[in-house]
């Protein structure tokens, strides 16, 4: 190949790569069909309310929920206004309010509407800022999508408003469009806005721009959240500007949608929906943002069933008892493809104990250290127990570890929680404790906490258990709130930490962890302090002998290596050789059973 037809190659490939990479689809963003009767939707719509003139001379007040104002019936949404005494005004009205509901910075704005007739009505489709960030009016902005008096019939205005920009002192930028029919047909009053400009039209008909001059907010305030306002004015410094004549109301404006479109990268399409959920719940909502001119097909998984929205962008469905993905097939140009939401069901034990760990078929799976200099916390698997080794140097930093669950549990019938651990404790720097963590990180961090005391540090396992029944309360990661017991995903350890812990490194043996309706414990755990034996010689290489006058036949005895694990289980006469020449070197305890009791003994093979 030659060089010239390598390089053209390079940037043919730069530039669909760069295409695929940045390509951006339009997206149904917000919308209202009016497809349903009483007040407006409370979900979308807010309303302004009172009278005084809105800084206009306006004659109106506009009403709070008021169906006589506003209201949605055969499809549309109806604004009235309305002669009538209210409040000390002559006229009542509505003005309805996207924000805080809707709001938006750029893209296109729809309202497809009818508008009211008759000298002094002022109804209009216009935009506020959100948030008011440059300051009062008109500092932070305001687009007037439509505006229309009643005394100029036919004639449409679009207008934007600025600190430098504005009617008040006669630099307003503004252009009008005429629409004969404007009082008596619906038409789609609409806004186009990017960093760069705003665009106005009515219909197809682009009238007014207003280019962003890249000087700073005076000029173009428009880079921050702006929501939608949909009101009819009665009167007031413009629309009463050749009177308000009485004979005319009630007026209407009808408004058959509003719909707002934006563009977003491909890359930012995503499945929505819960991540977790319990077996058989009902009425569950998976959405994908709703992109225009596209088809969409949904699988769920096989025992769950969509029962309504399959070839919408957003569906609702009954779930069944297992886990599996949610997916989307969407067919468009740009953004084509299959999109996927991962789903775990939440288990519900059954019984009255329910294990959360098996380390010989899951190994690590789940668990976490932690290795942030200066603390280290490392696991590992031996056969089937977990092992913790730690290195404390900074206990104030709380150090931790964390088991999430493989799937959440709920705990509403289980509530005790049982750890099932050892450790010899040879630093004497054991200390622990247990949080619960639910599906939204919320820890059972309020007093009082799951603290394992005492710590018995003689090598034999030991339940260590606490009641979270009535003690769900959460202080991380929002004060004051509780745990949610239904979806528990998990548990974190701290060790040795705060002001219990210090500058130490030892280890830990974790067998399980339970779920029970009762506190557990090890029946072997009990201990004697009248029974004394020794163990000689200690250390041995081949054989070892116990002494015990409190002795006298035949016992079972255990030898448990450092991991916890018995390695070999005799039954002997005290005093008679036991044989360790098959042992490897190191540390083992010896437990001798008697009625239920455990003695202990600690011996070194060399």
């Amino acid at each position: 190949m030659n060089r010239k037809l390598f390089i053209t190659s390079i940037l043919l490939l730069t530039v669909v790569a760069s295409t695929n990479t940045f390509a951006q689809v339009k997206i149904l963003a917000w919308n209202d069909e009016f497809n349903y009767t009483g007040l407006p939707a409370e979900d979308k719509w807010g309303y302004d309310v009172g009278g005084g003139g809105w800084g206009n001379n306006e004659l109106q007040y506009y009403t709070n929920a008021r169906t006589e104002n506003a209201r949605v019936e055969n499809g549309n949404l109806i604004i009235e206004a309305r002669k009538e005494q209210y409040e000390g005004n002559e006229y009542t009205s509505a003005r309805l309010v996207s924000r805080h509901k809707g709001d938006w910075l750029y893209g296109r704005i729809e309202t497809y509407a009818k508008l009211p007739s008759g000298t002094g009505t002022w109804p209009a489709i216009w935009m506020l800022p959100t948030n008011w960030v440059y300051g009062s009016w008109p500092k932070s902005g305001e687009i007037d999508i439509m505006e229309y008096v009643g005394f100029d019939p036919g004639i449409v205005h679009g207008s934007i408003h600025t600190e430098d920009y504005n009617h008040i002192i006669g630099t307003q930028k503004t252009a009008t469009c005429t629409i004969p029919d404007a009082e008596t047909a619906f038409h789609l009053y609409a806004l186009e806005w990017t960093s760069e400009k705003i665009d106005i039209y009515v219909d197809d008909n682009k009238y007014f721009t207003f280019p962003n001059e890249h000087k700073d907010y005076k000029t173009w305030p428009f880079d921050q959240l702006f929501h939608l306002i949909l009101n009819i004015a009665v009167g007031g410094n413009w629309g009463g500007m050749q009177g308000v004549d009485p004979n005319i109301w009630p007026q209407k404006m009808y408004v058959d949608y509003v719909r707002v479109y934006q563009y977003i990268d491909v890359s930012a399409l995503t499945v929505t929906g819960p991540e977790y959920v319990t077996p058989n719940q009902t009425g569950i909502t998976f959405s994908i943002q709703n992109v225009t001119d596209a088809t969409f097909t949904w699988c769920v998984p096989a025992d769950a069933t969509i029962i309504n929205g399959q070839g919408t962008n957003s569906i609702v469905v009954n779930w069944g008892s297992t886990p599996g993905d949610v997916t989307v097939e969407i067919t468009h140009p740009q953004a084509g493809g299959t999109y996927t939401r991962t789903v775990k069901t939440t288990v519900i034990p059954s019984g009255d104990r329910f294990s959360l760990l098996n380390v010989k078929e899951n190994g690590l799976m789940g668990w976490a250290g932690l290795n942030t200099s200066p603390n280290i916390i490392t696991l590992s698997q031996a056969d089937t127990l977990l092992r913790v080794d730690y290195a404390i140097t900074k206990p104030e930093d709380f150090p931790y570890f964390t088991y999430s669950f493989p799937n959440p549990v709920d705990m509403s019938n289980l509530t005790v929680l049982n750890i099932e651990m050892m450790t010899y404790n040879k630093s004497q720097s054991v200390v622990l404790r247990a949080d619960l963590f639910d599906t939204d990180g919320r820890l059972t961090d309020v007093s009082p906490v799951f603290r394992f005391y005492p710590v018995e540090p003689n090598g034999v396992y030991h339940f260590y258990s606490f009641d979270f029944n009535n003690k769900w309360g959460s202080n991380t990661p929002e004060y004051g709130r509780q745990v949610n017991y239904h979806q528990i995903a998990g548990v974190r350890f701290y060790v040795n930490y705060g002001i219990y812990g210090k500058v130490a490194s030892d280890s830990l043996w974790f067998s399980d962890i339970l779920l029970s309706n009762t506190l557990l414990s090890s029946p072997y755990a009990k201990e004697n302090s009248m029974l004394k034996f020794d163990i000689y010689p200690n250390p041995a290489s081949t054989y070892i002998k116990i002494n015990s006058n409190n002795l006298s036949s035949n016992v079972i005895i255990r030898i448990v290596n450092i991991a916890g694990i018995v390695v070999k289980e005799i039954t002997a006469i005290p005093d008679s050789e036991i044989s360790i020449s098959d042992l490897p070197k190191g540390f083992y305890s010896l437990k001798i059973l008697i009625n239920g009791y455990t003695y202990l003994g600690n011996f070194i093979k060399l």
